[in-house]
């Protein structure tokens, strides 16, 4: 199942720088998520999201670590940018840099999102998923999801935990707290015409039973009505039940109820219904004939 519409990483990627604290805070998210691997004095993260580390490197620039290190002397890009991009940086710089703020931060959790995160659209709707082997930023995101009163599911995946977001309100709610407005109404748009398309499609499918039904039943009554004018008995109907029967044959394919507006005087679908029946049960019953008919029809009742 493919990652929902690229406008959403877009949104992400394009999101406007908003100052060192706020971007320092974003940057620290983002280097939480990604895939580390540390080996003695060095933490090297190894992935393949391209847009993530170039998102990383602009946050870099604003961030108050800049004059530490030149983030583009650090990165290993894959000369057809395609497999996975390295940023090998110093252990201690890398966990002064990815130690989340003390305070709930929502700019973190955008950098945490753009890490590890996913938007996935199967047909019965969204969800989103967060998966990272950080313990640390699953625990400081579940507490911002927590304050926020968005539920969410967590699970071990891999060796990694995997956050997990079904409803569309919380997912709405989670995009709109970092700032991805731009996509949250897009799956609002989404789902309105999903809707749509459901009630349409439910309302044609009903359709299409009901003409089937009315078609069969027509064809039932039309030959009942053929059976009686082989038994020669449609003369000696009482004139309410001859005038049904032989409507019945010169309009094989009408509703019941289209079939009671053309009686004289028109009847209603129910008792359209009712006449028929009435005529099943004497044609199947034993020892029918037109003194059956002429007593069992005196009324309606």
């Amino acid at each position: 199942m493919k990652s929902a519409v690229s406008e959403f990483w877009d949104e992400w990627l394009s999101f406007p720088l908003a100052g060192e604290k706020t971007d320092s805070a974003e940057l620290s998210g983002l280097l939480a998520a990604l895939p580390v691997r540390k080996s003695g004095e060095e933490a090297v993260i190894r992935t393949p999201r391209l847009w993530a580390v170039r998102r990383l490197a602009r946050l870099w620039k604003n961030s108050r670590w800049r004059k530490e290190l030149n983030i583009a002397a650090a990165l290993r890009v894959p000369p057809d940018m395609k497999g996975r991009v390295e940023l090998s940086l110093p252990l201690d710089l890398y966990e002064a840099a990815s130690t989340p703020p003390r305070r709930g931060n929502w700019a973190w959790a955008r950098g945490a999102w753009g890490g590890c995160g996913a938007v996935y659209a199967p047909r019965s709707g969204y969800y989103l998923v967060m998966r990272t082997g950080s313990e640390t930023a699953v625990k400081h995101m579940g507490g911002l999801l927590r304050r926020a009163r968005v539920s969410w599911s967590e699970r071990a995946v891999h060796g990694r935990r995997e956050l997990a977001l079904r409803g569309q309100q919380e997912i709405v709610a989670f995009l709109s707290k970092i700032g991805l407005t731009g996509f949250s109404l897009h799956m609002e748009d989404r789902a309105i015409l999903r809707a749509m398309r459901d009630q349409a499609n439910r309302m044609r499918n009903c359709d299409t039973a009901n003409i089937k039904k009315t078609l069969k039943a027509a064809e039932e009554q039309a030959e009942l009505a053929r059976e009686l004018l082989r038994r020669g008995l449609v003369l000696e109907l009482p004139p309410r039940f001859r005038a049904l029967a032989e409507t019945r044959l010169e309009h094989p394919e009408e509703s019941l109820s289209d079939l009671g507006k053309r009686l004289s005087p028109p009847v209603t679908k129910s008792t359209v219904k009712y006449r028929w029946k009435r005529l099943c049960e004497f044609l199947d019953g034993p020892g029918f004939g037109t003194k059956n008919i002429r007593e069992g029809y005196g009324s309606e009742t």
